[in-house]
């Protein structure tokens, strides 16, 4: 925002300073680099990783379910599992109870690459709390998981 004069607001300066949406996007951007470099030999991103992760916990599982747990919507969560499903790591079926359900589970080969995947998720992870040190971390997760349901469904609808 501009004052009218070219130069920024204070009030637009002071906001880019505190604001919790900007500096939650900039670490999860930073955190999220990380991890891709490290799985990069896997071939996942983290975000596929993420969900491969929540499917085989769960499975099966339907599309909705995973939205909610990723705290996203059944479109988006459809979208990002297409190219799971096209290399083979998840598998797709209707529901039988309702055809307008989509259930999805890993495939033999999803499980696989997620075993292959895990280590390597070790190794981001312990990287990212090495450097941040313990006493962050050991707030960070519960900060997170706070701050998650903000977006649960739940509390969407109120």
């Amino acid at each position: 925002m501009e004052n009218g004069l070219g130069a920024p607001s204070k009030l637009a300066t002071q906001a880019a300073e505190v604001c919790l949406c900007f500096h939650a996007r900039k670490a999860s951007r930073a955190i999220t680099q990380v991890f891709d470099r490290i799985l990069a030999p896997t071939g996942l991103k983290a975000t596929q990783l993420s969900l491969l992760m929540v499917v085989s916990a769960r499975e099966p599982m339907r599309i909705g379910d995973l939205a909610d747990a990723l705290v996203s919507d059944s479109t988006t969560v459809s979208r990002t599992i297409k190219p799971l499903i096209r290399a083979g790591l998840i598998q797709g079926s209707i529901d039988s109870e309702d055809r307008r359900v989509k259930i999805i589970n890993l495939s033999h080969s999803g499980h696989a690459t997620l075993e292959r995947a895990l280590p390597l998720w070790q190794e981001a992870q312990s990287h990212i709390a090495k450097r941040l040190g313990g006493t962050i971390v050991q707030h960070l997760l519960p900060a997170l998981e706070s701050a998650a349901k903000l977006g649960s469904t739940d509390e969407r609808k109120q």
